[in-house]
């Protein structure tokens, strides 16, 4: 059984890595990184796309949440950002092209 760091060493290598979906890769093992967040539906649908592949990162919310004030924000209302992304054009945007919603509900947190 691989462990999440050799999860997320592979993910590096052949996921949709992003700045912000990365951040959360690195802080999850443990790894200093910059403290990039998604700035809107396309980064956070490439975040969505890591959790789906290593879930075990959601048990690091707490060392992500810690990242910025920005991450924290985001972090407390994950399950409505996803929630909202979901809805409205689902994961990997297999319901839709634009998402005005989220990227309102994501700029409304902060980000």
């Amino acid at each position: 059984m691989k462990d999440i760091r050799d999860k997320v060493l592979n993910w590096l290598g052949t996921g949709r890595v992003g700045s912000s979906s990365k951040a959360m890769a690195l802080t999850a093992v443990n790894i200093i990184c910059d403290k990039n967040h998604p700035c809107d539906p396309s980064d956070f649908n490439r975040c969505l796309l890591l959790l789906d592949e290593i879930p075990e990162i959601r048990e690091h919310f707490d060392n992500i949440s810690a990242i910025s004030v920005v991450w924290s924000g985001l972090i407390s209302r994950w399950d409505e950002v996803e929630k909202c992304f979901t809805e409205e054009v689902g994961l990997d945007w297999s319901k839709g092209t634009s998402a005005p919603k989220t990227y309102k509900l994501m700029k409304d947190i902060g980000c």
